[in-house]
């Protein structure tokens, strides 16, 4: 799995700042340990999409209200509903630093962080990459909760995939999901290249929040 230093830098606050040597060390060996202990799974499925209008899409046979996702899935005639997680031993270890190191904490969570969208990022490419023999492309993820997708749009989505059933992760009653580091989502597909082929450094689109750093 790989995790993009860049990222958990950024997740830290350091942005165009480099760290010192100690936060650098500190940085590679809490990598370390993650990476040796998260148990990272994910799941996918293709459901129903149909359009009602600019502020509703049916998905899976249910209404989801929302003008934004509703934009962002333009020109997509199919959709999956996603889910993964990093597995309770991230939360775990997280606790573990928090017992007496704040600073590793702090860490651990930036460099979690990293893991599970690099992590979404590669069961993504794999999906890409077999939907493209078929001429289709992936619209980037779009979760509950940003946007105006409320956050209780996480319980259509897990009856929808049966996450808790199918990789384990939960949902409290504030729809905040145990383990933590856990991502749902849906995922237009479409046969229009957009961003898909340009790539993020092409597009002029500069307040996409999928936006990444090239």
């Amino acid at each position: 799995m790989e995790i993009r230093k860049k990222e958990v830098l950024r997740y830290l606050g350091f942005h165009a700042a480099s760290p010192d040597e100690a936060t650098d060390a500190l940085i590679d060996a809490v990598t370390k340990e993650a990476l040796a202990c998260v148990q990272p799974k994910s799941i996918y499925r293709e459901v129903s999409l149909r359009y009602l209008d600019d502020a509703r899409t049916e998905i899976g046979g249910t209404v989801f209200h929302s003008r934004k996702l509703r934009a962002h899935l333009k020109q997509s005639d199919r959709i999956l509903v996603f889910a993964a997680t990093l597995g309770i031993s991230a939360d775990r270890l997280v606790r573990r630093y928090l017992a007496d190191d704040a600073a590793k904490a702090a860490v651990a969570q930036a460099v979690l962080a990293a893991m599970i969208e690099g992590y979404c990022d590669e069961i993504c490419a794999q999906i890409a990459k077999e939907e493209g023999k078929n001429g289709y492309f992936l619209r980037p993820r779009f979760s509950p909760g940003y946007a105006d997708l409320p956050l209780t749009a996480q319980r259509e989505l897990f009856s929808l995939l049966e996450i808790t059933k199918r990789i384990g992760v939960t949902l409290n009653d504030a729809c905040f999901m145990l383990p933590t580091k856990s991502v749902t989502a849906f995922i237009g597909l479409t046969r229009d290249k957009g961003c898909a082929e340009r790539g993020c450094a092409a597009c002029d689109a500069r307040e996409c929040a999928y936006r990444s750093e090239e």
